[in-house]
């Protein structure tokens, strides 16, 4: 709860920061601007500012008292330690009954104030002014409230009647008021800290349990599609037995399977082919359904392994131990090492990230060619459509890291997308890293020849590319 202004009155009583110099000036986060201080008496202390929260309060920090930082230097930060710090604390004082306190600072012989407003709505702020209340700087910049710099400051005085009920200072105990605050204060943001990591590692763990269900179930979908696959060699050996009935043009044959007690079996058969490639496409297609079963078994066991895994890990940052410091840290820990990946990239081509990892697609052969020479590494993957021509797609490596099968589908889809295959209702494509393709001798600009390659086929899926580009590259 935001202090009232009574409670105000009493910690700058028992503060008293007159004479007092700025050392130092910390913006620990948005609201927050710790002074550091020092009085001949005293020597040095901390002086605890908050504006604009539920929790709006003023309070000397006891000794030892840890101080954030943001991660970048703010604005109002580097203006206090250009004009403040070194500045003397002529007279600290409260506005009549309000939530406001100004310092008069002597600064080198120049006079300066600082306004703070310990409001928990819109008019909190912290104000800078010359002696004529020009706003210098500010902490919250509020066009609409006219409180930019160069502009002049209202200051509005309050008297009694303004004062709607009656404020008293609340019950307290221990040294001082000042120290009472701070100790409740803290506990009430470290509670409130507790409740908000717990809400987020609750959605990381949904999000992130939610992904892998997803990329289990494809690999699921995808080991039951395929698990017949020989199915597909006995019918490319039966047709290889029978291949001199074959005649060129026809689109089905019809052959007795004397292993099945002498039943008919028909064959479907492309007739633009011809009888041996009839054959050689049976048997191609075997080899393409049993390497995309074998990987997608092999992707569907890491999947659930890493499920489990994943799971025990937030059930262990969410449990609680009794410590809420220690509870905090633990989720803390979760957060940052399930943070996603965040890559910059500024090269030529489509980016996207799919599961942590990025891709990158090239749209044409000069796209390809750019990414080949100065934007992908050995590690990385390499995926374009077998028989049809079109962009390079590249899924770049990471550390410690399988490509999931979710990832080389939302690839693939892209690779589709950028070649003349796109609108086939099944593709073949085929992947392996960019260390295992060599340069075509004398050949177009980007051609490569691949090598140690695995077949990969897919139907193409609009859904992913919705997800993965913005409408104009769909």
């Amino acid at each position: 709860m935001a202090l009232n202004y009574k409670e105000i009155e009493l910690i700058l009583a028992e503060s008293s920061l007159d004479g007092a110099k700025i050392q130092k000036v910390v913006q620990s986060n948005f609201h927050t601007v710790v002074w550091e201080l020092y009085d001949r008496n005293r020597g040095r202390f901390l002086f605890y500012t908050e504006i604009g929260t539920p929790q709006s309060r003023l309070h000397v920090l006891s000794p030892g008292a840890s101080v954030g930082k943001t991660k970048k230097l703010q604005r109002f930060e580097q203006y206090a330690r250009k004009n403040l710090e070194g500045s003397v604390i002529v007279s600290c004082r409260q506005l009549p009954y309000d939530r406001a306190v100004v310092w008069e600072l002597n600064n080198h012989d120049r006079l300066l104030r600082v306004y703070f407003r310990f409001y928990s709505g819109p008019g909190a702020n912290i104000i800078v002014t010359d002696e004529n209340d020009i706003i210098q700087d500010l902490l919250l910049r509020r066009p609409g409230r006219d409180e930019m710099s160069s502009e002049k400051l209202v200051v509005e005085l309050r008297d009694s009647s303004s004062v709607t009920r009656d404020f008293s200072v609340r019950e307290w105990s221990g040294p001082s008021f000042s120290q009472f605050i701070e100790r409740t204060c803290g506990a009430q943001e470290t509670a409130d800290l507790y409740t908000s990591l717990v809400k987020q590692v609750t959605a990381r763990r949904d999000h992130e349990l939610g992904r892998l269900s997803t990329s289990i179930r494809s690999a699921e979908k995808s080991v039951s599609a395929n698990a017949d696959f020989e199915e597909l060699r006995y019918t490319a050996d039966l047709l290889s037995a029978n291949s001199y009935q074959i005649k060129r043009g026809q689109d089905r044959i019809t052959v007795v399977d004397w292993s099945k007690g002498g039943s008919s079996v028909t064959i479907l058969l492309d007739k633009q082919l011809s009888p041996g490639a009839n054959v050689q496409a049976y048997y191609d297609r075997y080899q393409r359904a049993k390497g995309t079963y074998e990987n997608a078994v092999t992707e569907l066991s890491r999947l659930r392994a890493d499920y489990e895994a994943l799971s025990a890990r937030f059930e262990r940052a969410l449990e609680d131990t009794g410590d809420e410091e220690l509870n905090i840290r633990h989720l803390r820990a979760i957060l940052e090492r399930t943070a996603p990946v965040v890559q910059v990239y500024n090269g030529p081509g489509v980016r996207t990230t799919s599961g942590g990892f990025q891709i990158i697609a090239g749209r044409n052969a000069k796209e390809n060619d750019d990414l080949l020479r100065h934007y992908v590494k050995g590690n990385d993957m390499w995926m374009h459509t077998r028989d049809f021509p079109g962009g390079y797609v590249f899924i770049k490596f990471r550390r410690d890291k399988t490509i999931p099968l979710e990832v080389l589908l939302d690839a693939a889809n892209i690779a589709v997308l950028y070649s003349k295959g796109r609108n086939n209702t099944s593709v073949d494509l085929y992947y392996t890293q960019v260390k295992y393709l060599r340069r075509a001798k004398d050949g177009k600009t980007g051609l490569v020849l691949p090598t140690q390659e695995k077949n990969l086929t897919i139907k193409p899926e609009p859904a992913r590319i919705a997800r993965l580009l913005p409408k104009e590259e769909q």
